[in-house]
């Protein structure tokens, strides 16, 4: 928060009226402006909202709008959240179209001269704000050019050296040298330490906590619908006719005995004493629909 002497002195500055319209916007800078923020212009105006003043600093265009019974409306647009700019004016009046990724703001004021220069302020500033994210990928990209030439020199050294340790100690196992080889270790520059630093940590996080990156964005592979579900509803349906054909044939003929095993039911038959072939499984369905409503009523089946 800066104090309200600062803010004045920032628009005397640019030779904008803080005693004129707009004071009770110019009250409530001093709670939104940052520390050592400096404002390049100022302008008062009106948006869909009604009367408001726009101002543009060297980090972000604000509107503030102030009414009465305590109604504050503020609106921050960064300079890399703006997407495009409008400008244009007439006899009367210029108007400033300011669009991001989710809002745009439409600005009018009769000060053309101020609004002119606020949107050539801000353009200057989007275009800064680019060249700077465009200098830091560069940047980056850079960094690990140099990085991975750092490190092809540095496992080149390492291989030379580790050849020439191989002689050393086979002409001592040859005795042509009495001393014992020793060669100090190579040392990586400091970004070289730093990257090998952060791939060793990424190492160790993975092996303690076994979270693989592939796995982990992989998506499982879902077995096959319809063979799952028709694998659901055979088992239970073939259960289910075996119930009911065991109790229709226990409604029908009482304690009969079942067909051994290995017989089909559908051919299975009783023969009576008189010769008369009786083929259970036909009576049983007929006998079946009789039965089933009784169960659900709850009633007793009619004798057969």
């Amino acid at each position: 928060m800066v104090s309200q002497e600062y803010v004045d002195e920032q628009l005397e500055k640019i030779g904008f009226n803080a005693h004129g319209w707009g004071r009770g916007e110019i009250s409530e800078l001093p709670h939104i402006l940052l520390p050592d923020e400096i404002i390049y212009e100022a302008a008062n105006g009106y948006y869909e909202g009604g009367f408001a003043l726009v101002v543009s600093t060297d980090i972000r265009v604000l509107l503030v709008d102030k009414k009465p019974l305590s109604y504050l409306t503020v609106e921050d647009l960064r300079f890399d959240m703006i997407n495009e700019i409008d400008y244009s004016h007439r006899v009367l009046g210029s108007t400033i179209t300011i669009a991001t990724g989710n809002k745009t703001l439409v600005f009018h004021s009769y000060n053309k001269a101020r609004l002119r220069k606020l949107i050539g302020h801000v353009q200057h500033s989007m275009a800064e704000s680019k060249k700077k994210q465009s200098s830091q990928a560069e940047g980056q990209s850079q960094h690990l050019e140099r990085i991975n030439e750092q490190l092809q020199a540095y496992l080149v050294a390492q291989y030379k050296q580790q050849q020439k340790l191989q002689e050393q100690l086979a002409q001592f196992q040859q005795g042509v040298t009495k001393d014992v080889p020793q060669t100090e270790p190579l040392q990586p520059s400091d970004d070289l330490k730093n990257y090998l630093y952060s791939r060793s940590l990424l190492g160790r996080y993975q092996q303690d906590t076994g979270a693989d990156l592939k796995a982990a964005t992989a998506l499982p592979v879902p077995e096959d619908s319809s063979a799952t579900e028709a694998k659901a509803e055979v088992v239970p349906a073939n259960e289910q006719l075996a119930e009911i054909y065991a109790d229709g044939i226990e409604e029908v003929f009482g304690k009969y005995r079942q067909p051994t095993t290995g017989a089909s039911p559908a051919t299975s038959s009783v023969g009576s004493t008189a010769g008369l072939v009786v083929n259970p499984i036909k009576v049983a369905y007929s006998k079946l629909p009789m039965l089933l409503r009784s169960r659900r009523l709850n009633t007793k089946p009619e004798p057969i």
